[in-house]
């Protein structure tokens, strides 16, 4: 015997069919409608694109190699230059021998005279010797000792001995050597030997140039260059003195 069916439970069965039949067309109707959109851009992407058109390109035929299929083209014939001919030997031409220049001193041969005319032998000419310049003449010893004793002199006047030197007690003998210019000035003047102490030897330099150039040079050394050496003595008596 069949069961019966309760009317609310196949009402209810037929609603939740009815929903979710509504569902779904709700949910494709979503999708349709945000899917046309992309189809219309897609169609259109398609209509508005260029055909593409591929075409074979025809392969080129491959240049020919000469010596294979081609012959070589012919070469040129070189012209035949004509035989050159040779110079003709030129003849040697003897060259004159140049004959040494006689020095002046010989004579040529005199020409002779007439035979009704004869020669006169001419006088030799005189030939007088030329005067020897003189030779440069060493300056007077004489007259060199009177000059350097001069300048001894006049160094003894203008002689100072340094206050230095007496509070350390230094003594010493210092040769001062001096060379007197052509024009009469000092040319070098400078300390042959050293008496050991430079505050002496700077002072016996100022010594001799001051005697020289207070000293009168004689005649007799004018003009020419000479040199002369004095010497000066420092001692700690003459500075007590």
């Amino acid at each position: 015997m069949a069961r019966a069916v309760d009317p609310e439970l196949r009402n209810a069965g037929e609603y939740r069919l009815l929903a979710v039949a509504v569902l779904v067309s709700i949910v494709l109707h979503a999708a349709l409608i945000v899917a046309l959109p992309v189809l219309r851009e897609a169609k259109k992407m398609l209509v508005t694109a260029p055909p593409l058109n591929a075409r074979l390109a025809k392969p080129s035929a491959p240049a020919a190699l000469p010596g294979r299929d081609e012959p070589l083209p012919a070469a040129k014939p070189v012209p035949r230059q004509a035989p050159v001919a040779k110079a003709a030997p030129v003849p040697s031409v003897p060259v004159p021998r140049i004959e040494p220049m006689k020095p002046l001193a010989e004579a040529a041969p005199a020409v002779p005279a007439a035979a009704a005319a004869p020669a006169v032998p001419s006088a030799p000419a005189k030939v007088e010797p030329s005067p020897a310049a003189p030779a440069a003449s060493a300056p007077d010893a004489g007259t060199l000792a009177q000059y350097r004793l001069e300048i001894i002199d006049l160094a003894k006047r203008y002689k100072k001995y340094p206050r230095l030197a007496i509070d350390n007690g230094w003594e010493g003998r210092v040769e001062v050597r001096m060379v007197i210019g052509a024009n009469g000035a000092v040319a070098l003047l400078g300390v042959k030997s050293s008496a050991g102490y430079p505050p002496l030897d700077q002072e016996a330099l100022a010594m001799i140039r001051k005697a020289q150039s207070a000293a009168i040079i004689p005649p007799a050394l004018l003009g020419r260059e000479f040199s002369l050496e004095v010497p000066v003595i420092f001692s700690l008596k003459e500075a007590g003195s």
